[in-house]
């Protein structure tokens, strides 16, 4: 995949594998939608786990080669994940392993090793009480790069609500992810894994029907380096991917900065440019763009000094 590919998820959608409609899900049935995520862990029963086995059987075989959204399925516990690995996974980009720390990632790892299918990307899950610690979190990045499995790995994942769950409470409809108990944890995560190129997506907001607090809470994930939104409802589509699109005078400056004749330092729409410091923004930037497009800002949006 190219390089830009943790970008590439854009909003991703949680359904169900018991759902009936997977092909069509599957097959571009919500427009713009960037990734979807079968499950087949919490928001599936136990006892429906077969249901869910025997509808992905079906399912994979009809769903398009190429095209958006990418699909992914969240595995149960590496038991299913072997089941899968069974599947015709070829219009499959990878798998979403839930529940990871550095106590269990290695079970899934080899299980997926044996298979041979080493093209399949896994997107490990941080939303254990695990994850709340920077010393375990520490532990999971070094195993993954003492194991070599950067490159199977797209991005991780962070599960907002069980964090919640571990700690006791629940989100206030209202006040974004960083306005709350995980506003700690969230920085944390971002120092342990994004300097070592490991790249974080972010939770949902459930309240999905409050938009404005979900984009300001885009436009906060942004700040903090995080890519990829993960939604629950068809109705936070449109506000991830305007969130994602890139105000023209960020795009111009990331151009700037890039360039090859570059100077050192320059001032451009009110603020200081350095391509030393900024030139990793830079390429986040360009990767936005050509997947989400750019808009225009109003003058009032504009720096103004």
């Amino acid at each position: 995949m190219m390089s830009s590919a943790p970008w590439q998820l854009g909003a991703s959608l949680y359904t169900p594998a018991t759902r009936p409609d997977l092909v069509a899900l599957g097959s571009g049935k919500i427009s713009g939608l960037s990734s979807l995520i079968y499950c087949t862990e919490d928001a599936v029963r136990e006892a429906d786990v077969p249901l869910a086995l025997d509808n992905l059987r079906a399912a994979l075989p009809q769903l398009p080669l190429t095209g958006s959204p990418l699909r992914f399925i969240r595995a149960r516990n590496p038991d299913v994940l072997a089941q899968l690995l069974t599947l015709n996974l070829s219009a499959i980009t990878g798998f979403v392993l839930p529940k990871i720390h550095d106590g269990n990632l290695a079970e899934y790892m080899r299980v997926l090793e044996r298979s041979g299918q080493d093209h399949l990307k896994v997107m490990p899950t941080l939303e254990t009480r695990e994850a709340l610690s920077e010393t375990r979190m520490t532990l999971l990045r070094d195993l993954i790069f003492m194991e070599g499995w950067p490159g199977r790995v797209l991005s991780l994942r962070v599960g907002g609500n069980d964090l919640m769950h571990a700690l006791g409470v629940r989100r206030v409809p209202g006040r974004t992810l960083y306005e709350g108990p995980l506003e700690r944890v969230m920085g944390m995560l971002v120092g342990v894994f994004k300097p070592y190129g490991l790249s974080l997506s972010s939770p949902v907001y459930e309240v999905y029907s409050d938009p404005g607090t979900l984009a300001r809470e885009v436009a906060q994930d942004l700040e903090y380096g995080l890519c990829g939104k993960t939604i629950i409802h068809p109705a936070q589509l449109g506000t991830v991917l305007e969130g994602y699109r890139v105000p023209e005078p960020e795009l111009l400056e990331a151009r700037a900065i890039l360039a090859p004749d570059a100077p050192a330092v320059f001032s451009m729409h009110g603020r200081m440019c350095e391509p030393a410091t900024h030139s990793r923004w830079a390429q986040d930037v360009l990767a936005r763009a050509e997947l989400y497009g750019v808009r225009r800002v109003t003058e009032n949006e504009a720096l103004n000094f």
